[in-house]
């Protein structure tokens, strides 16, 4: 056979005549990687191999685990469409003049609050689904079986990362690539049309009613603060050289309204889930594009530079390190033909999607 979808479909045709065979056997043609412990310096010449594997090669499910990430995934992510109004001096005063009446057995009322902060919650979600339709369209497409998406809480942007897993195996590798690719994709700009509209209605709306975002924050994303300051105007998150880590400029707040909060936070969420580690969409396309082995090493690169980062004072990526050391480690379950290299369009598209997520997370200077 000239490729390994041609031969990996052969074999499969023979197994499907069988009665006993055609739904009992995996057939996956892959890297020999067994071949490293009797020649460690072949590591790059590795021969390829069939290996026939049983009917369920998906991770071990997690259902319990993720229900209850998911349930605490919702109640972040409530906290983060409450606390930005908090950062108005208006809201803030308005609120704790209702919870002194609380504290004294007074009636009190703060559904205000919670109507304030429902458009945000909403479209915070909206947009993490979107996320998700992205994944669940090449599904489709491609007829993979996947498991419920489910939330990973953070109380730094309310939800760490949606995790999807493969149930069946993808083709190759070019459906891999896909899969993983379109999440984050249809994700980031689901955020980026959100923030703009969100900035737009900032323009018209009442600053006394909008929630805020520290100045600090803003600066945290090139992409996202060049579009802030070119709807609302140049220089509004610039500071004097040496003076980021000043008291004074950590407490500046602007105003936004709900839908530029909750597109910038999603920007950050998004475009963490492209960085190449472990089962995480970024790992996936990286395992794609160069292998396994290649994505294990991208893999640690990123996660040693995720927590020097985090350790000099950033919680977001320290935050970002331990959810994926702790539950995003390993591999994906094996496409059926992983020895055909990925498309160079595909490959492209991973360096230009790369280059996006970057830009996303690098800080303003």
């Amino acid at each position: 056979k000239k490729t390994g979808n041609e031969l990996v479909d052969a074999i499969e045709l023979e197994l499907s005549k069988s009665p006993v065979l055609h739904d009992k056997l995996n057939i996956v043609y892959m890297k020999n990687f067994a071949a490293i412990e009797t020649n460690p310096l072949g590591v790059f010449n590795l021969p390829d191999a069939i290996y026939v594997l049983g009917p369920d090669i998906s991770r071990e499910p997690r259902r319990l685990l993720l229900t209850l990430l998911s349930a605490l995934g919702l109640g972040t992510t409530w906290y983060l469409s409450i606390y930005p109004f908090l950062l108005n001096p208006e809201l803030m005063k308005r609120a704790e003049e209702q919870l002194s009446l609380a504290e004294n057995a007074m009636p009190y009322d703060l559904s205000w609050l919670t109507e304030l902060s429902f458009p945000l919650f909403i479209s915070f979600l909206g947009i993490q689904l979107t996320h998700e339709v992205g994944h669940q369209i090449m599904a489709i497409a491609y007829d993979l079986n996947t498991t419920a998406p489910a939330f990973v809480p953070s109380f730094a942007t309310g939800i760490t990362s949606t995790v999807t897993g493969l149930k069946s195996p993808p083709k190759d590798v070019n459906q891999l690539f896909d899969f993983a690719v379109a999440g984050p994709l249809f994700g980031l700009l689901a955020s980026l049309g959100v923030l703009y509209l969100g900035l737009q209605l900032t323009v018209q709306g009442d600053p006394a009613l909008l929630p805020a975002l520290p100045l600090a924050i803003l600066r945290q994303s090139s992409l996202g603060g060049a579009l802030i300051e070119s709807v609302l105007g140049t220089g509004l998150l610039s500071v004097p050289d040496g003076a980021e880590a000043s008291q004074a400029i950590s407490s500046i707040n602007i105003p936004l309204h709900p839908l530029a909060v909750s597109g910038f936070i999603s920007i950050f969420v998004n475009a963490l889930a492209l960085l190449p580690i472990g089962v995480t969409d970024g790992g996936r396309m990286m395992q794609a594009i160069a292998g396994r082995l290649g994505k294990g090493f991208f893999g640690s690169i990123t996660l040693t530079a995720l927590l020097i980062t985090g350790l000099q004072g950033d919680d977001l990526f320290l935050f970002y390190f331990f959810f994926c050391f702790l539950f995003q480690q390993g591999t994906e379950i094996p496409s059926r033909n992983e020895v055909d290299p990925l498309d160079y369009s595909r490959v492209v598209v991973g360096l230009l999607t790369g280059v996006l997520a970057l830009l996303c997370i690098i800080p303003m200077q």
